[in-house]
């Protein structure tokens, strides 16, 4: 799998010499993007067993603060960044706080999570001072990187495949530290049995805090850059749908391991693209694949192409 991966790793950093199509690129731009907010809610759904539906409000949350402080305040967009991702962390401690504390789980944890992912949308929705309410706000600035030659704005389809790639594996190699080091195996004893665990001596409070606090700013890193991409934030983004489409990218691919999610992610992305889906009919195709690999493939792709190694 490690061999697979990295020469996956190796044709994407070659990919754009190859593509001469803008479209392309801007499908593996928006893949990218959500393959990284797939592999961040793995960490928590898939490696600690906790089905979050804050995820999308992560995501949104991030997007508002990175947008306001460089639109409206004049910020650098690299050193926005860091307030909208301290503004995410104490959301999802507070969140997660609570959550945890009462031990809610599964279901109940999903409603209340929704709960508050929706209070926040409602909050972006009404407050038209700041957010600009149900319009949005239209992003015209691009970030720029140094270089020997001064500084440049990261405009084009190819600076924006690199970025978006580079933070896709800077996402995973975060995930994949956390699941390697201890921290992973507390979550895996947590995962298969809390109470079990709580016996062991792990402290089930703080773990399923520390998964739900990293994977929330993890999705917050991945909204500071979307709206800047993308040109426009909006409530949507802490909609709903968009949390059922990031579950649906994990399921597809498989929440047994990190390279799942970004093989559904990517499937889901350029799937509706290849067959010109208009949005009602992208929500029912996401709904039959999700009721698909619930009934026929538990173990989503990863896990069908690794049953089938194993069995020949």
């Amino acid at each position: 799998m490690k061999y697979a991966i990295a020469v996956g790793l190796l044709l994407a950093i070659a990919a754009p010499a190859a593509i001469h199509s803008d479209s392309i690129l801007a499908i593996a731009i928006y893949g990218f993007m959500a393959a990284s907010l797939a592999v961040s809610f793995n960490l928590i759904f898939g490696f600690t067993g906790q089905l979050s539906m804050f995820h999308a409000a992560s995501f949104g949350v991030s997007a508002y603060v990175v947008t306001i402080l460089v639109t409206t305040f004049k910020w650098n967009f690299w050193l926005a960044i860091v307030p909208a991702l301290a503004v995410v962390a104490v959301l999802s401690l507070i969140v997660g706080t609570i959550c945890f504390r009462f031990k809610l789980k599964e279901f109940y944890f999903a409603v209340v999570t929704m709960a508050f992912s929706e209070v926040l949308r409602l909050i972006t929705l009404n407050w038209n001072s700041v957010t600009n309410g149900s319009l949005g706000i239209t992003v015209v600035d691009k970030p720029s990187i140094w270089t020997p030659s001064g500084s440049m704005a990261i405009s084009s389809g190819v600076a924006w495949y690199y970025l978006t790639l580079a933070l896709l594996v800077v996402v995973y190699i975060v995930c994949q530290r956390v699941l390697a080091s201890w921290i992973g195996r507390c979550l895996a004893a947590i995962r298969l049995n809390d109470q079990l665990g709580e016996t062991l001596g792990i402290d089930v409070f703080k773990y399923k805090l520390l998964s739900f606090g990293v994977g929330s700013v993890l999705a917050g890193l991945v909204g500071a850059f979307y709206g800047f991409y993308s040109g426009f934030v909006e409530p949507h983004y802490f909609s709903i749908p968009l949390g059922l489409d990031i579950i649906a990218m994990v399921l597809l691919g498989g929440v047994n391991s990190l390279i799942g999610p970004v093989i559904g992610a990517l499937v889901l992305t350029a799937l509706p693209h290849v067959i010109e889906l208009s949005a009602e009919l992208r929500i029912a195709l996401y709904g039959s694949i999700l009721i698909f690999v619930i009934l026929v493939m538990p173990k989503g792709i990863v896990g069908l192409l690794t049953s089938r190694k194993n069995a020949a």
